[in-house]
């Protein structure tokens, strides 16, 4: 074999190794993504679940708590 086929033979292998390296890459990074919409579905439907009316007397009640109520 010649030596610019041995290169040629060395250059394909590295190429189908960086192309297995993408997609596991690839794989990875869209796992992430779906974690992530995920994550961000499950926060939208954490913060409209406690939203606080406050207008409400129990909604005032949660956002005036500054001073403890202490008896002394």
């Amino acid at each position: 074999m010649s030596e610019i086929e041995e290169v040629q033979e060395h250059m394909k292998a590295d190429m189908e190794a960086m192309k297995d390296q993408m997609s596991t890459m690839m794989d990875s990074m869209m796992s992430m993504r779906k974690m992530m919409e995920v994550n961000a579905a499950s926060v939208a439907t954490t913060s409209t679940t406690t939203e606080v009316d406050p207008t409400h007397p129990s909604g005032m009640n949660q956002v005036s708590r500054l001073v403890p109520d202490m008896v002394g």
